[in-house]
């Protein structure tokens, strides 16, 4: 059996000194985790289609799990680590997400193997949060529908770089961690705000339009939801009273009135927050090639592209209301940001 400890793993996958605290991490609070599981054969195909990786990956990531998987490599050594990290974290809401289990992306030098390596881990702790599930009596439908956004980043992956893998290791910590959960259209997390104190984070996955209708739909099961399974973490709003709902997205940047209709989806969504006037105050800052973190996140969902500078940007296909607006103000010289807003949800007494 290889002995091997956290600087025999980092030479051996060439990792430089920016992953010693990572790894050390892992090492220090998990010494001899169990080994991690990722099933093989059809039990692994049929695991891969209830977390929604699209089939296409199946051939290069059947591949990478085997040898991320292999016993005694040093993959399997961060594999079991990370892993016993995620599930010692479980269920851990407002804390702070990114912990040892989630991990800096791998050296594209390692190719599939580095790029899939994070997905093994989420793969491999899924048994770990369906039993955490079913302790807090999640329906079977809202389980797998929270899962399957492990699906949605891979394909998210697809689309923005051409290749196989998953880059969103840091959020995949919450769905993957207990704390948010898919209902209907939109999703929510477990949110300690400093300032606010205890409430949902929403968040609005890709996936079909943003309705009004399916959007109260979600707020009205999430009011359900989340005081029956953590009223606890929520100061007992089991027995009814309100909690705060948080969104801070690109959704609520004021500037969109300026080029959606006043009924439109998206400003009927934003319209239900109450916007944080210390946020909006907060004037976005470019970076050396001229566009501002939130640019890079509104272009990146909005077209599924990577881009660098305002010109990538104006060189974009932009065919709908959004797409042209979303070139045309950056075009314009002005900078997109992530507002925070709020409003506060009824809960069933």
């Amino acid at each position: 059996m290889t002995d091997l400890n956290a600087a025999a793993v980092r030479d051996q996958l060439g990792l430089d000194g920016t992953y010693a605290p990572w790894t050390d991490a892992l090492a220090a609070a998990h010494p001899a985790p169990p080994p991690a599981g990722v099933p093989r054969g059809a039990e692994l195909t049929a695991l891969l289609r209830a977390v929604g990786v699209p089939e296409r990956e199946d051939t290069e990531l059947t591949a990478a799990l085997a040898e991320v998987t292999a016993a005694g490599s040093p993959y399997a050594w961060l594999l079991d680590r990370a892993v016993a990290a995620l599930a010692a974290a479980m269920g851990s809401a407002g804390d702070d997400r990114g912990g040892p289990g989630s991990g800096p992306a791998l050296p594209a030098a390692l190719g599939a193997a580095g790029r899939w390596f994070h997905t093994a881990v989420f793969l491999a702790a899924v048994p770990e949060v369906r039993a955490f599930h079913a302790r807090r009596d999640v329906p079977d439908d809202v389980s797998w529908a929270t899962l399957a956004d492990l699906g949605n980043k891979v394909g998210v992956h697809r689309r923005l770089h051409g290749e196989g893998g998953m880059g969103n290791q840091r959020w995949m910590t919450l769905p993957y961690g207990g704390i948010l959960y898919r209902l209907g259209r939109l999703q929510f997390n477990l949110d300690r705000d400093p300032d606010a104190g205890r409430g949902l984070e929403v968040h609005i996955p890709e996936g079909g339009p943003l309705a009004p209708r399916a959007c109260e739909e979600s707020y009205a099961r999430a009011a359900e939801f989340f005081p029956r399974r953590f009223a606890a973490f929520l100061d007992g709003a089991a027995g009814g009273g309100e909690l705060r709902l948080n969104c801070a997205s690109w959704l609520l940047d004021p500037h969109l009135a300026e080029y959606l209709p006043a009924e439109s989806n998206i400003m009927r969504f934003q319209r239900r927050f109450t916007h944080d006037p210390h946020e909006l105050a907060r004037v976005p800052e470019p970076d050396e090639h001229g566009l501002a973190v939130p640019d890079r996140g509104i272009v990146e969902f909005v077209f599924r592209r990577v881009v660098r500078t305002p010109a990538d940007v104006a060189a974009l296909p932009a065919r709908t209301t959004l797409e042209r607006a979303v070139v045309a103000h950056i075009a314009g010289g002005g900078h997109w940001g992530s507002p925070r807003g709020s409003f506060m949800l009824p809960v069933p007494g």
